[in-house]
C-alpha cells in the first residue's frame, strides 16, 4: 500500500534541503515531475533517465514482486513511495498499486529529482466454471470449443492430443471447414502470474463424408406414378436414411410410385450428416389419339365411321370401342348417328388414352306446311302448301300414299289429317302429319227476356253466337232486313226464327219462344250469429220468376249489389229487395237470430245425505253461448257462491238461484234448483246406567266410544248392541246411526271397575298366569258341589267363548287353549247354580 503520509515527509525534507541551496544560489529550484515515463532535467550537465523493470510487472493475490530502478547517477539519492531508498524493492500488493521511484541529483543549479512510476497488477487466482462439450460433427462443419473462467489477465492456449493448436489464444476455438485429422481431444489451457490451468478433454468425433448416387427408372406410361429411384450411398457414420423431397425419412434407399420430374433426394447418417442427390425419373412420350368421325348419309341412319391413328408411347398400338375388343385395323364402320363413341388405344405397354367422338348426319328432313282451313264446317276447300328443309335437297313430296311429285300444293282437301312424305337428293324419307282444320261449327244460342211488368211488348231476344268466321250479321225470318245487332227488342209473346251468317257465308239457325215471366218473387236464407251482439250473421237470397238472370241485391239504407250473400249482421230483423234485369222488383223482410242463444236448466242433483249436512252437490245444463262462462248461485238468502262454476259441491239445503253470462257478456233467464235431505238425524241418545252396565234405547245402528284421556274418545270394537258390560274404567258415549246418518253424540258416562274379582257366595276363580300368552288356566274354589259355567266377554260385552267344567267341590284346576281370540281386555264369568264370580284378564 502507498504510504502517503510518509512519502509527504520525505518530500518535505528534500524541499527544505532544496531551498537551502537554491538560496546560496548553487541550484536552481527544479519542481517534481508526476509523469509515469521517465523524467530528466535540462539542469543536469547529463539528462537523466530512469526505468524501472520489469516492464509490465503482475502479481499473484497474496504473492511479491521485486522492482528495479535503473538510470540514477551514483551521485543520485532514491527515494520510492515505499519510502525505500534502494535501487531494487520488493512489494507485496493487495490490489493493483502505482509504485513511484524519485531520483533526486543535486547539479549547479540545485537539486533536481526526476520520477518514473511503475504499476503492479494484481491478478486473481483462475477457475474454470464451464470447460469445453465433446462433440460429433459432421466433416466440413464449422465447430466451436470454448471455456469459461473467473481470474484476471488470463492468456489462453488450446491442444490437440497434446500438440498446441497453432493460432488459438482466446477463450474459444473456432475449427472452419473441419478435417478428419482434426478429430481427437481438446483441452484449453489458461495461464496468468497466478498458474496454469486446463479444462476438462473434449472429444470431437468427426464423420466422414456420404458419396451418394441414383439410378432412375421411368415411367412406365406418360402422366403416370409408375417411376422409381433407386438410391446408392458410402460413407457416413451408423445406419443411413433416406428422404425425397423433404418427406421423412425412411431406411430403404428405394423410392416408387413416381410421376416423371426432378426429384432431390437426401442421405442422413446416425449423426446427422447429409448429402443430397438429384434424380431425373422420365416418361415416354405421352400418348396421342387422333380421330375422325364420317357422318350417316341420313339423320337417324348406322352407316357411319371412325377412322383413328395413334402416335407417342410405345408402338405397336391396338384400338377399342366402347370397351370392346381390341384391334390393329384403324377404322370402325356401320355407326349409328347422333351416338356417342368412346375410342380407347393401347400401346405395347399397356398405357392407353381415350377420346369420344359423335357421328353425325344431315339435318333430319323437315316439312314446312302452310294450310288454309276450310270454309265452312264439312266444306272440301282447304289447301296445304309445303316445304323442305334439312337433308341433302331436290326435295319431292307425297300426300298419303300418291305419287311423289315436285309440286309442293294440294288443294281440295277436307278438314283431315293428313300424312305429307318428302325424298331428298340421297334417297332420305321423312313424313309430317299435317292438319287441315275447319271454323267451328256457327252456331247461336238465344237467351230469351219474357214479356214483362212493363207490358206485352217488353220481351226480347238476345243471341250469342259460336264458331264460325268474322263477325255475324242477324235476321228475323219473320222480317227481310238482316242487322249486326244481336238483340231484338219489343217482341210479344210468340214464336221466332233467326238466322245468322258470318263472314264466309256460313249460317246457323236457332228457334226462340217468347213467353211470358213469372213475378219476380225472392226468399231469405239466414245463417243466425254467432252470439246476441256478434256482427257475424249472414242472409242469402234467391229469387224465382223475373226476366233475365241478373239481379240486383238491397239491404235497407245499403246501396245495391250483384251478390245475394249479406254477412256482418247482428241479430235483427232485415228488409231486403231484389231487382231484375228489367226493372222489376220483390222485398222479403228476414230475422238474424242468435246461434249462441243459451238455454239453462236444472242438471243432475246429489241431495244431502242427512239434514243440517253440507255434502249436497247440484250442476245446471246449459245449451248455446260461446265458452267461457260464468254461472252466478244464490242462495235463499241471497247471498252469492263463492265459487262461479258449473257444478257445486258442499251444498246444504234450500233452493238455488242461478244464472250465466257467456264470453261475449250474453244471458239468459235464470233457473231454480232444489237441494233436497236425503234422510233425518237420529235423535240423540240417553245412556242408562247400572252397577255393570250401560245401555240405551234397543234401536239399530248402535256404536258404543270410550274416552279414557283428554285426546278424541275411540270406537269399541264389537260394541253395537245397547246393553254394554264396561271391562275398563273411563267416559262411555254412544252414537246411532241410521240411513247413514249419525246422530249427535250422548252425554259422556263415567264408569269405573272397581275390582278384578267379583265373588257371590262361596265361588271364588283365581287366573294363572295374568295377561294370557295361549291357554286360559284357572284356579277354582267352591263349598258346594255344583257343575262351573265359564263365559268371556270382549269389550263390547259380547260373549266370545264359553267353557263347562262338571260339577266338583273343593279345588279344582282347569285349562283351555285360546285360539282365534284376539289381543285386548276381556271380562271372565263364572257361574255355579246361584253363584257367580268376574274376574278382568288380559288377552296378549
Amino acid at each position: 500500500m502507498f504510504n502517503y503520509g510518509q512519502f509527504a515527509a520525505i518530500w518535505l525534507l528534500v524541499a527544505l534541503v532544496t531551498i537551502a541551496k537554491a538560496n546560496d544560489g548553487s541550484f536552481p529550484n527544479t519542481p517534481i515531475s508526476g509523469s509515469t515515463s521517465s523524467g530528466s532535467s535540462s539542469t543536469l550537465a547529463t539528462p537523466i533517465s530512469l526505468t524501472v523493470s520489469p516492464e509490465s510487472p503482475a502479481v499473484c493475490a497474496g504473492g511479491s514482486i521485486s522492482l528495479s530502478l535503473a538510470g540514477c547517477p551514483a551521485t543520485g539519492a532514491i527515494l520510492w513511495s515505499t519510502g525505500q531508498t534502494t535501487a531494487s524493492i520488493t512489494v507485496k500488493p493487495a490490489q493493483t498499486t502505482t509504485y513511484t521511484a524519485r531520483c533526486s541529483v543535486t547539479g549547479p543549479k540545485g537539486v533536481t529529482a526526476v520520477d518514473v512510476n511503475r504499476t503492479v497488477s494484481v491478478n486473481d487466482p483462475i477457475t474454470i466454471t464451464g470447460s469445453p462439450v465433446s462433440q460429433s460433427a459432421c466433416g466440413g462443419a464449422t465447430i466451436s470449443f470454448s471455456v469459461s473462467s473467473t481470474g484476471s489477465d488470463i492468456s489462453y492456449s488450446w491442444t490437440q492430443n497434446g500438440v498446441i493448436v497453432p493460432g488459438a489464444t482466446g477463450s474459444q476455438l473456432t475449427l472452419t471447414n473441419a478435417q478428419l485429422s482434426q478429430a481427437g481431444t481438446y483441452i484449453a489451457k489458461l495461464t496468468n502470474t497466478c498458474g496454469t490451468v486446463s479444462s476438462a478433454p473434449a472429444q470431437l468425433s468427426l464423420s466422414p463424408g456420404i458419396t451418394v448416387g441414383n439410378t432412375p427408372t421411368p415411367a412406365t406410361c406418360s402422366g403416370t406414378s409408375t417411376g422409381q429411384i433407386f438410391v446408392s450411398a458410402t460413407g457416413g457414420t451408423g445406419q443411413l436414411q433416406f428422404q425425397l423431397e423433404g418427406q421423412a425419412f425412411q431406411t430403404s434407399n428405394i423410392f416408387s410410385n413416381l410421376k416423371a420430374g426432378t426429384y432431390k433426394v437426401t442421405v442422413k447418417d446416425h449423426i446427422g450428416c447429409t448429402a443430397q442427390t438429384i434424380a431425373d425419373v422420365k416418361q415416354p412420350t405421352s400418348l396421342s389419339l387422333t380421330m375422325k368421325a364420317v357422318n350417316a348419309k341420313c339423320a337417324g341412319g348406322a352407316d357411319g365411321g371412325i377412322i383413328v391413328s395413334g402416335s407417342g408411347g410405345n408402338a405397336p398400338y391396338q384400338y377399342q370401342l366402347n370397351a370392346g375388343p381390341l384391334q390393329t385395323g384403324e377404322t370402325f364402320l356401320d355407326l349409328k348417328d347422333k351416338t356417342t363413341y368412346v375410342v380407347t388405344l393401347v400401346d405395347a405397354t399397356g398405357c392407353s388414352t381415350s377420346q369420344t367422338a359423335v357421328i353425325g348426319a344431315p339435318q333430319p328432313l323437315d316439312i314446312i306446311a302452310t294450310v288454309t282451313p276450310t270454309k265452312c264446317t264439312g266444306s272440301g276447300d282447304g289447301i296445304i302448301s309445303v316445304s323442305g328443309a334439312g337433308g341433302a335437297g331436290a326435295y319431292q313430296f307425297q300426300i298419303g300414299s300418291a305419287p311423289f311429285q315436285a309440286g309442293t300444293v294440294f288443294t281440295g282437301l277436307a278438314a283431315n289429317t293428313y300424312q305429307i312424305g318428302i325424298k331428298d337428293g340421297n334417297g332420305c324419307l321423312g313424313t309430317k302429319a299435317v292438319v287441315v282444320t275447319q271454323p267451328a261449327l256457327l252456331s247461336l244460342t238465344a237467351a230469351v227476356t219474357p214479356v214483362n211488368c212493363f207490358g206485352d211488348n217488353s220481351g226480347a231476344i238476345t243471341l250469342t253466337p259460336g264458331g264460325g268466321t268474322g263477325p255475324l250479321q242477324y235476321q228475323l225470318t219473320s222480317t227481310k232486313i238482316p242487322q249486326t245487332s244481336n238483340v231484338f227488342k219489343n217482341l210479344a209473346m210468340g214464336n221466332y226464327t233467326v238466322v245468322g251468317t258470318d263472314a264466309n257465308g256460313c249460317t246457323a239457325l236457332v228457334s226462340v219462344t217468347i213467353g211470358k215471366a213469372d213475378p219476380l218473387k225472392i226468399q231469405a236464407s239466414v245463417v243466425p250469429a254467432t252470439c246476441c251482439v256478434c256482427p257475424t250473421g249472414q242472409v242469402a237470397l234467391t229469387t224465382g220468376g223475373g226476366a233475365g238472370s241478373g239481379r240486383q241485391f238491397q239491404l235497407n239504407s245499403r246501396p245495391p249489389q250483384t251478390s245475394n250473400q249479406f254477412t256482418a249482421l247482428q241479430p235483427g230483423t232485415y228488409l231486403f229487395r231484389v231487382i231484375d234485369e228489367v226493372g222489376c222488383r220483390d222485398s222479403v223482410r228476414a230475422t238474424v237470430t242468435d246461434a249462441s242463444a243459451m238455454t239453462l236448466l236444472p242438471g243432475q242433483v246429489k241431495d244431502v245425505a242427512c239434514s243440517g249436512g253440507k255434502d249436497g252437490e247440484a250442476s245446471v245444463k246449459l245449451v248455446g253461448g260461446v265458452k267461457p262462462f260464468t254461472f252466478y248461485w244464490q242462495t235463499e238468502g241471497r247471498d252469492t257462491l263463492a265459487a262461479r262454476t258449473q257444478t257445486q259441491t258442499g251444498l246444504a239445503e234450500g233452493t238455488y238461484t242461478v244464472s250465466v253470462l257467456d264470453s261475449n257478456r250474453c244471458t239468459t233467464t235464470t233457473t231454480f234448483v232444489t237441494v233436497k235431505a236425503l234422510a233425518p238425524l237420529p235423535p240423540k241418545p240417553i245412556i242408562t246406567q247400572t252397577s255393570t252396565t250401560l245401555s240405551v234405547v234397543d234401536v239399530n245402528g248402535v256404536q258404543w266410544y270410550i274416552k279414557t284421556d283428554s285426546s278424541t274418545g275411540k270406537a269399541i270394537a264389537n260394541a253395537t248392541q245397547s246393553t254394554i258390560t264396561p271391562s275398563q274404567s273411563g267416559s262411555y258415549y254412544v252414537i246411532v246411526t241410521q240411513n247413514g246418518c249419525a246422530s249427535p253424540p250422548s252425554d259422556f258416562v263415567t264408569f269405573i271397575v272397581t275390582a278384578i274379582t267379583e265373588p257371590l257366595g262361596t265361588l271364588s276363580i283365581k287366573v294363572a298366569p295374568n295377561p294370557i300368552a295361549d291357554r286360559l288356566r284357572l284356579d277354582i274354589e267352591q263349598t258346594d258341589r255344583h257343575p262351573v259355567q265359564i263365559q268371556l266377554f270382549n269389550a263390547a260385552g259380547s260373549s266370545v267363548h264359553t267353557f263347562q267344567i262338571p260339577a266338583f267341590s273343593g279345588k279344582k284346576q282347569a285349562e283351555w287353549p285360546l285360539t282365534g281370540i284376539s289381543p285386548g281386555i276381556y271380562l271372565l264369568k263364572a257361574e255355579a247354580g246361584d253363584r257367580q264370580s268376574v274376574i278382568r284378564v288380559l288377552v296378549e
